[in-house]
Parts: C-alpha cells; structure tokens; sequence
C-alpha cells in the first residue's frame, strides 16, 4: 500500500511503502480490554462499595455517640466537683455568719438605689 504525506514546503511529497501484511495484522488481534475488566463484576463492586460506605457511616455515628457520652461524664464530673466546693466553702463558714435571725438588716426595707442613679432617673 502506497502512502503519500506531504512535506513540509507542500512542493513534493513523500512516498512511503506499507506492507500490507503488517497494517492488517493489527486488525486481526483481540483488541485488549483488560483495563475494562472491573465492569464485568460491577453490581457486586457496588454493593462492596455500599456496603463499606455503610459501615463507615456507622462507625462515624459510634465515635460521635461516644465522644458525646464522655464530654457528658466530664460535665457531670465538673458540676459534681463544683457543688461539693460549694458545699465545703458553705460549711467552712462561721456560724455566726450564716445565721440570719440575728442580723440586724431591715428585711422589709426599700431597695438601695445609689445616689447617681437617683439623678439619672429625675432627669428623665
């Protein structure tokens, strides 16, 4: 078979021989489709597939739930250890301070009102 390919000046042209025997026996061969070989087990690649996504989202939701459960163990912790300071500090006090019949305090009294706000307030 005659090939004819233009130079480059396009003022003559190259003339090349290809066997006919070689250009054919590329035709011939099974055309090769290895790289495509996943497809043909494609619905099981699927459902592998889903079902590791699957598995996945589950783990994810487990490990949210735990860290969940311990930042609550650390707030339960927390105000466990803040009302039991309270306590002490409450029972650490003198006597003589916590007792309120004694105190020499009107309980019927007016709310103080500082002198500045007093002015504010029969300004406007």
């Amino acid at each position: 078979m005659l090939l004819k390919v233009p130079s480059v000046d396009w003022t003559d042209q190259i003339v090349y021989v290809v066997d006919d025997d070689e250009s054919l026996s590329d035709f011939d061969d099974e055309p090769d489709f290895s790289e495509y070989m996943w497809m043909e087990n494609e619905e099981e690649f699927d459902k592998n597939e889903l079902q590791r996504l699957e598995e996945e989202d589950i783990m994810q939701e487990c490990f949210e739930a735990m860290i969940e459960d311990e930042l609550e163990e650390q707030i339960n912790e927390w105000e466990k250890a803040k009302t039991e300071e309270q306590n002490t500090a409450l029972s650490a006090l003198p006597k003589s301070q916590c007792n309120i019949e004694k105190s020499v305090l009107n309980p019927m009294a007016d709310e103080f009102v500082p002198l500045c706000h007093q002015m504010d307030f029969i300004a406007s």
